[in-house]
């Protein structure tokens, strides 16, 4: 298709330059190749013989046009297993050229083939309403679909859709009771999509009665099915929601349940309309629906794929690169100077680690005491303050004065004088203790 495409779009840049010669030349090309794709691999293909057909429409080939729609419809050349796309675009080709009398020819050839689905009578009864704006028409189109497909809650819902434009409430109504009826074999679990259409129905244009009475039947076929948990609240929020306006905040409704509860419900009412909604917007719907339920990776810890060729010693290299180090030691790394500024000494892992392991730390506290040949000198205590040692040795901290006083003034002595010093004092503190 983009080759013929392609050749299309440069006949009509020759045509712009009056060169008719290369323009033609170019359309045969691209009516070639369109043939040769039908009737090879292409057979079967409706979009190729479509584009075809519009191809050769522009170029007002009616006949050719025309052949290739029959050619697509005929069972022993295209063996299309459901041909009622088929059927509606030649309705709509006809239509264009021949006017709407051909198009019902084409209506009436379908319902005689077997393999048709209920499409064909929608499209047929809406082409019937907006081109001839004959409303009986399509009705009776309508109505001799419903006979063929009942149960069909696809084709009841365009049915239904069809009528409440029309504004004609009691034929909407009385449409509405003969599809829910008794007689009619519809599966209740099927049955949902029509009742909240009907509530819908009642809510824009009957009486508030009326909506009560919608709201009771259709609670009995919840509690048949018991999808609502004696969660009879939930239907109410049917009566008043607009489009995507609803009467509560997100968070009140997953507190409700209603999202859960009527999620089926919602997915079947989606999957129902889907021949008068836009694809697009159905699959980007049902593109939201699957993230939601598929668990989502946290990417903040996925690594990036930076490939390197020549990793650093000790930098762990993977396939995708250099593993990540954790904050801490990134931080840590940013503070210290590069590697290449460090010569030595380098510290021995394993045997560090070693004398970690074979460590012996003691279950209670001592004190450190630092002597000086057999006496000591210093208690290293962390739990006793600085405050009570200065009371306890008041005296030699009078003592000290002088000390500090002389190096204050920068008098020279080194440490020898200075431990025979506190030898003396120590000495002495020790005499006037042992006197009574």
């Amino acid at each position: 298709y983009e080759a013929c495409a392609y050749l299309e779009q440069t006949s009509r840049t020759y045509s712009e330059r009056g060169d008719a010669h290369l323009t033609k030349r170019f359309l045969d090309e691209a009516s070639t190749l369109y043939e040769r794709a039908i009737q090879t691999y292409m057979r079967s293909n409706m979009l190729i013989h479509f584009a075809y057909a519009d191809f050769e429409e522009y170029r007002l080939n009616i006949d050719k046009a025309r052949a290739i729609y029959n050619r697509l419809l005929d069972i022993n050349e295209a063996n299309l297993k459901d041909p009622t796309l088929a059927y509606i675009q030649a309705m709509r080709f006809e239509r264009r050229t021949d006017g709407i009398k051909s198009a019902r020819s084409i209506f009436k050839r379908a319902r005689e083939d077997l393999r048709i689905n209920h499409q064909i009578y929608v499209a047929a009864a809406l082409m019937e309403y907006y081109c001839t704006k004959d409303n009986n028409i399509a009705f009776n189109i309508f109505n001799l679909g419903l006979k063929k497909y009942g149960q069909n809650v696809d084709y009841i819902l365009a049915y239904i859709d069809y009528m409440t434009h029309l504004n004609e409430d009691h034929n909407a109504r009385v449409l509405f009771e003969r599809v829910l009826s008794s007689d009619n074999l519809i599966l209740k679990q099927s049955q949902l999509p029509i009742w909240n259409e009907f509530l819908k129905f009642e809510s824009q244009v009957g009486d508030l009665q009326s909506i009560k009475k919608v709201e009771k039947r259709r609670l009995n076929i919840y509690l048949d099915l018991n999808e609502l948990d004696n969660r009879e609240t939930l239907l109410l929020i049917d009566r008043y929601k607009f489009l995507n306006l609803l009467p509560c905040s997100n968070d009140e409704l997953k507190l409700l349940g209603y999202k859960d509860t009527l999620s089926r419900t919602s997915s079947s009412l989606l999957s129902s309309t889907s021949p008068i909604i836009n694809g697009t917007a159905i699959l980007e719907q049902v593109a939201r629906d699957r993230r939601a339920l598929l668990p989502r990776p946290d990417i903040k810890h996925l690594m990036p794929f930076r490939p390197t060729r020549n990793p650093l010693p000790g930098s762990h290299p993977t396939p995708g690169g250099v593993f990540p180090l954790p904050d801490t030691a990134l931080y840590l790394v940013k503070v210290l100077p590069p590697p290449r500024n460090f010569e030595g000494p380098f510290v021995i892992i394993d045997e560090l680690m070693d004398r970690v392991a074979r460590i012996v730390i003691p279950d209670t506290f001592e004190p450190v005491r630092v002597s000086v040949q057999g006496e000591v000198i210093r208690d290293l205590d962390t739990n006793s303050s600085q405050s009570g040692r200065k009371m306890e040795h008041a005296d030699s901290d009078e003592d000290d004065q002088p000390l500090q006083s002389t190096m204050n003034g920068r008098v020279a002595m080194n440490l020898y004088q200075q431990r025979q010093q506190k030898r003396v004092k120590l000495t002495t503190i020790a005499t006037n203790v042992d006197q009574p």
